[in-house]
């Protein structure tokens, strides 16, 4: 009976949210107070002004794509990351951007090689433009249309299939490039600023573009309709192929062995006068 009556009070004190009534049947060692723990990763801070276009949205991470911290470059183009804690052997930080019209991407890094032993601090950062396209994949011999954002009026430079086009930001920092007349192919574009006789740092990101004749086209069209065929009617691609394979066969075995309803059927078909003058002699 004790037994039955300490199972009961037990199951009373798991499902009740009365802490009175717990106290009464916990004994006194086991009630204890919460504890806060406490902890800092990091022994010294890194710190960073730097600039990229108008209003881009900026994040940073560690060189292995861990996040640290976003901002908003000012209407100028500036922006700054202070007081992020980092390591004795912090490898380094890495920059994204997207311009303020989400057109395009810019993706640089720096490294750190020596081992940190005080507070870090980097200043007046030029990061690449951002750089996008109109169109992904495009037929050959269209245009395709390559652009991006970089700080009011600096030299963009454009590189791809070891070529380079060098143009002029804009007012806005806005940059853009036709490439006209595209042969069948695929290109990377790349893109890297200058400004004020400042380079901006290596951009680690491109522009993929794809272009194809129509016969390729053709095909990627069959390729992808078969693709939403299958996902929206699982199995039945082996199905048709299957069906097709019977088809041929009984196609084959009929040919073969050319059976007397065939002759019959064409029979029908046939000139029933095949010559102009047996028609005009029979009708006599």
């Amino acid at each position: 009976m004790k037994k039955i009556l300490f199972y009961i009070f037990s199951v009373a004190l798991v499902f009740t949210n009365n802490t009175s009534f717990a106290q009464t049947l916990l004994p006194e060692h086991a009630q204890s107070e919460p504890v806060i723990v406490k902890a800092t990763i990091g022994e010294f801070y890194l710190n960073i002004t730097a600039y990229q276009s108008p209003n881009a949205s900026i994040v940073i991470e560690t060189v292995s794509s861990i996040f640290l911290a976003s901002t908003t470059a000012d209407g100028n183009g500036y922006f700054g990351f202070s007081n992020i804690l980092i390591t004795q052997d912090f490898p380094g930080f890495c920059f994204r951007a997207i311009d303020f019209r989400r057109i395009g991407e810019s993706e640089s890094c720096v490294e750190i090689k020596e081992i940190i032993t005080e507070d870090k601090k980097y200043s007046d950062i030029f990061l690449p433009p951002t750089i996008g396209l109109s169109k992904k994949l495009i037929l050959a011999g269209e245009n395709a249309q390559i652009f991006g954002y970089s700080m009011p009026y600096a030299a963009v430079a454009i590189n791809f299939e070891k070529e380079t086009i060098t143009l002029q930001a804009d007012e806005t920092g806005y940059y853009e490039y036709i490439f006209e007349n595209a042969p069948a192919g695929v290109y990377a574009f790349s893109s890297r600023a200058k400004l004020q006789e400042v380079d901006s740092l290596e951009p680690k990101n491109k522009a993929i573009l794809e272009v194809i004749t129509p016969q390729e086209q053709i095909r990627q069209d069959i390729t992808g309709f078969l693709e939403d065929v299958e996902k929206k009617f699982p199995g039945a691609l082996i199905f048709a192929a299957l069906l097709i394979i019977l088809l041929a066969l009984l196609i084959a075995l009929i040919w073969k062995t050319k059976p007397r309803f065939i002759y019959a059927f064409f029979d029908k078909f046939k000139k029933k006068y095949p010559m102009h003058h047996d028609y005009f002699l029979f009708k006599q």
